[in-house]
């Protein structure tokens, strides 16, 4: 008996096997493309593409929407036969709504109508991903197709999101030594310690609120022995109101050696801050000037706190001066302040707004009319002292609260003439 031939039976398992074989091939194939991209370091543009590419030729994908979280919001990324619109409301649609890989149906929100698919990639409870996916080729090995798709979308978010926190590291990096750099340039511009006079006691505080403050105080001793004092709060916190400060100080330094008159010296300072800063940027600034021999003080305030003059028994707040500094390009009138000093011992606090801003537990202020009473109190103690058991009243104050703002204090005790 002649035996029947098995080929015919044989030959459509062994047709199926050999498709299964080449979708492996190719599954395998881009998993190592995709593998040797990533090691490369290649872009996330080049890699959105190599990704769209495999799932619309490779399985057979022919509608896509690819939306990924950015810093700024979600983003449409990649796209095949789609409109990308409406994105954020599509993005809280898929965030409220689907945590696990699911088919989208008639009962489906709207805007999802379009998709047959959706695949979110999560890191931990973070949604970094959506694949929408629609218009599949249908063969027989559609169901392993969708398990590589999403295998391979989570390789290819993931890798994007290391991209994505590599780079933020990068940039935390490099934004670390320039703040470092900024720092150490802070640290040179502001004084560390004051000259001894004969006449003078000078004694400073100063605490930045970030690790870059915008306050700036400094002194210059003049050729005829005059002595000037300045303090300066420059809008805005870090590294650009560091830029500003250290500009701010290098035109002081050159101003004091031509204008002799505090207005004059004033009105060159604004027009330098408008002509750099086009008036987007303002400071509050404070000069005061000593002649130890007339024993007078003058002094300009340009919008800043009112410093403490306290000379005996009296108390005044140095308030004559103009507006602050860099709003406008002309100051029509600068009042210069003049104070007769006299033989008796004096004191002069002046200070930034972030010791104002400070606040207790219940939310009081440490206000004008508490460092009056402060000023008032230990008026008689050298600066040195006044500034150690001011800082002490400060921790003191706030508690386990931080430092608002940054504040600046400086202190000067002008002692009374010898006989």
């Amino acid at each position: 008996m002649k035996e029947k031939s098995l080929a015919p039976y044989i030959h459509p398992q062994i047709k199926i096997l050999e498709e299964e074989l080449h979708n492996k091939q190719v599954q395998l194939n881009f998993l190592m493309r995709i593998t040797q991209a990533i090691n490369a370091n290649m872009s996330q543009r080049d890699l959105f593409e190599m990704y769209a590419q495999f799932l619309h030729q490779d399985l057979g994908v022919n509608r896509l929407a690819m939306l990924f979280k950015e810093p700024l919001g979600w983003k449409c990324h990649k796209v095949i036969d789609y409109e990308p619109k409406e994105i954020e409301q599509l993005a809280n649609i898929l965030v409220r709504k689907y945590k696990d890989f699911s088919r989208l149906g008639e009962l489906s929100p709207e805007l999802l109508k379009p998709f047959e698919l959706v695949i979110p990639v999560f890191h931990k409870d973070d949604p970094l991903a959506y694949i929408l996916v629609g218009k599949i080729n249908q063969t027989e090995d559609a169901y392993d197709r969708f398990k590589f798709m999403i295998s391979i979308t989570n390789v290819v978010a993931v890798a994007i999101e290391n991209k994505r926190l590599f780079n933020r590291h990068v940039e935390q990096e490099a934004y670390k030594k320039e703040l470092e750099l900024a720092q150490r340039v802070q640290k040179m511009l502001i004084p560390s310690e004051f000259p001894e006079l004969p006449a003078v006691e000078l004694s400073t505080i100063y605490r930045p609120h970030s690790d870059i403050g915008g306050d700036y105080f400094d002194y210059f001793i003049l050729e005829d022995g005059n002595l000037i004092i300045c303090l300066a709060d420059v809008s805005g916190k870090g590294i650009p109101a560091a830029i500003l400060m250290a500009n701010f100080q290098a035109t002081m330094r050159s101003a004091v050696k031509i204008y002799h008159q505090l207005d004059d010296l004033v009105q060159h300072i604004n027009t330098n801050l408008v002509g750099i800063t086009k008036s987007e940027r303002i400071v509050t600034f404070f000069i005061l000037k000593f002649d130890p021999v007339k024993r007078e003080i003058r002094y300009v305030n340009a919008g800043h706190n009112p410093p403490i003059y306290i000379n005996g028994h009296s108390t005044e707040l140095l308030k004559k001066g103009c507006p602050i500094l860099g709003a406008i390009e002309h100051l029509d009138n600068i009042d210069v302040g003049t104070i007769e000093i006299g033989d008796s011992e004096s004191l002069f606090v002046l200070y930034t707004d972030g010791l104002t801003d400070l606040r207790d537990i219940h939310g009081a202020y440490f206000d004008e009319e508490k460092l009056i009473q402060f000023s008032e109190k230990h008026k008689r103690v050298s600066a040195g002292d006044f500034n150690k058991q001011l800082l002490e009243a400060m921790e003191k104050f706030k508690g386990q609260r931080a430092y608002p703002d940054d504040i600046a204090v400086v202190t000067c005790k002008i002692k009374a003439r010898s006989e």
